[in-house]
C-alpha cells in the first residue's frame, strides 16, 4: 500500500478542494493510504472526515502558498508520516517540505490558468521559475490543457507534466415531484426559467457580466441564482441593486450541497475571465444534463463545444450573453440535442472515476519508475 499525503492551502470549499473530495471518495483504499494536511480552520475539515481519510490542521498556510508557520507544520506532519508519495495543492511550503524530508514522489496540481507577468515569461526569470518548479517535483499533475500551457510558460519541463481533466461526482437527479417542492419553497414559478451562475464571488469570475445580461432580461420569463460565496459579495449585491434586479436575481449565498439547486437549474453560465481551466460546475451541471453558456476563457472552451453541449460568448460581452441564454432557452429542439450532448461529454471524460483511475496510475507508476532509478 503507498502512503499518499495530499496538502491543501485553501482555507473555503473551491474547485481545488471539492476536486480532492471527489478523488479521495473513489479512490482504491486497499492499494492507497491517504492523508490531508489542511490549515486549521478550513471549511474541507468536516467534507474530508467524512471520506474517512486522516486530517492533520497545522498552523499558517491559509490562502499562502509559502510562509514561515505553515511550513513548519507541513514538515512536522511529513516526518511524522514518512509518505510514498506528496501531492500539494496550491502549497509551495509542502513541496519544500516534501523535497527536505526525501519524499519518494513528489507531485502538484495546478488548477488554475493565472496570467503570466511578462517578466516571468522570458530570460532569467523563466529559467529560474522552471529550475526551481523542476528541482522540488517530480511530476505536475494539470487539471486542463490551458493549466498545463501554464506550467509551460513559466518553464516546467515538458515532459513533467502529466494532463489529468478534472473530474466531477455526478450529481442525483431529483425527482419532478422535489424539484416543485423546492421551487414552491424559494418561491420560484414552475414556468420560470432558472439561469444559474455557480462559481465563488471573485473578481475573475466576473458576476458582472451575468448582472448586466440578467437586466437586459428582466423583462423576460427568467430568475438568475448566483450561488456561492466570496470576498466580492457585497459589491456584486450593490451592482444587482443599482441594475434593479432585486425581484429577479436570488442569492444563495454558500450551499455546501448544489444539487438540489442544479436540479432546478435550466442554463448553466460561466463568465470567467481568468484562472478557469476544467470547472467542476460545469461539470455537475453535465452529469444532469444541463447546458452551459460559457465565456471563451480557454478552461471553458475545452469543456464546452459551441454549439454542441452549450454556447461560447466573448468574455465579458454581456450582450452576447443576453442574446445566447435567449436563443438556447427559446429553440426547444437545440436545447434538447445540447442536453444529450452534455450527458455524453461528463460520461465520457469529465466524471470523478474515470479522473481518480488515472490519477492513481499516475501515482503508481511514477513510484515505480522513480524507485527504480534510485536503484540502478
Amino acid at each position: 500500500m503507498l502512503r499518499v499525503v495530499e496538502a491543501i492551502s485553501d482555507m473555503n470549499i473551491g474547485g481545488a478542494g471539492r476536486l480532492l473530495i471527489n478523488r479521495i471518495r473513489n479512490t482504491d483504499r486497499e492499494k492507497f493510504d491517504i492523508s490531508v494536511v489542511i490549515p486549521k480552520g478550513s471549511m474541507l475539515k468536516e467534507l474530508l472526515l467524512l471520506e474517512n481519510v486522516k486530517v492533520y490542521e497545522v498552523d499558517g498556510g491559509k490562502n499562502r502558498s509559502l510562509d514561515l508557520k505553515g511550513f513548519k507544520g507541513v514538515l512536522s506532519v511529513l516526518r511524522k508520516l514518512k509518505p510514498d508519495i506528496v501531492n500539494s495543492h496550491g502549497s509551495l511550503n509542502t513541496r519544500i517540505a516534501a523535497k527536505i524530508c526525501g519524499v519518494k514522489v513528489k507531485l502538484f496540481t495546478r488548477h488554475c490558468d493565472f496570467p503570466i507577468k511578462g517578466v516571468f515569461k522570458f530570460g532569467i526569470m523563466r529559467r529560474a521559475c522552471g529550475f526551481v518548479n523542476n528541482i522540488l517535483n517530480d511530476g505536475c499533475i494539470a487539471v486542463s490543457d490551458s493549466a498545463r500551457n501554464n506550467l509551460l510558460a513559466i518553464g516546467v519541463a515538458e515532459d513533467r507534466i502529466k494532463v489529468i481533466i478534472n473530474g466531477a461526482y455526478p450529481l442525483r437527479a431529483f425527482s419532478d415531484l422535489e424539484k416543485t417542492a423546492f421551487r414552491s419553497a424559494v418561491k420560484i414559478p414552475l414556468d420560470v426559467i432558472v439561469v444559474a451562475i455557480f462559481a465563488r464571488l471573485e473578481v475573475y469570475k466576473d458576476h458582472i457580466t451575468f448582472l448586466k445580461a440578467a437586466e437586459l432580461l428582466k423583462n423576460e420569463n427568467y430568475v438568475f441564482l448566483i450561488v456561492g460565496t466570496g470576498s466580492e459579495e457585497k459589491k456584486i449585491k450593490a451592482i444587482a441593486k443599482e441594475l434593479s434586479l432585486e425581484d429577479k436575481v436570488i442569492f444563495t449565498g454558500f450551499i455546501q450541497d448544489v444539487a438540489i439547486w442544479m436540479n432546478i437549474t435550466d442554463i448553466n453560465v460561466n463568465c470567467s475571465v481568468g484562472t478557469e481551466t476544467s470547472s467542476l460546475a460545469l461539470s455537475e451541471g453535465m452529469s444532469l444534463g444541463i447546458p452551459s453558456v460559457v465565456s471563451d476563457y480557454p478552461g471553458n472552451t475545452y469543456m464546452v463545444k459551441n454549439n454542441v453541449n452549450g454556447m461560447v460568448f466573448p468574455q465579458r460581452d454581456y450582450i452576447s450573453l443576453a442574446e445566447k441564454i435567449r436563443f438556447l432557452s427559446g429553440n426547444r429542439d437545440v436545447y434538447e440535442s445540447m442536453k444529450i450532448e452534455s450527458r455524453l461529454r461528463f460520461e465520457n471524460e469529465l466524471n470523478a472515476t474515470r479522473m481518480t483511475k488515472i490519477t492513481e496510475a499516475y501515482y503508481s507508476d511514477m513510484y515505480e519508475a522513480l524507485t527504480k532509478n534510485s536503484q540502478d
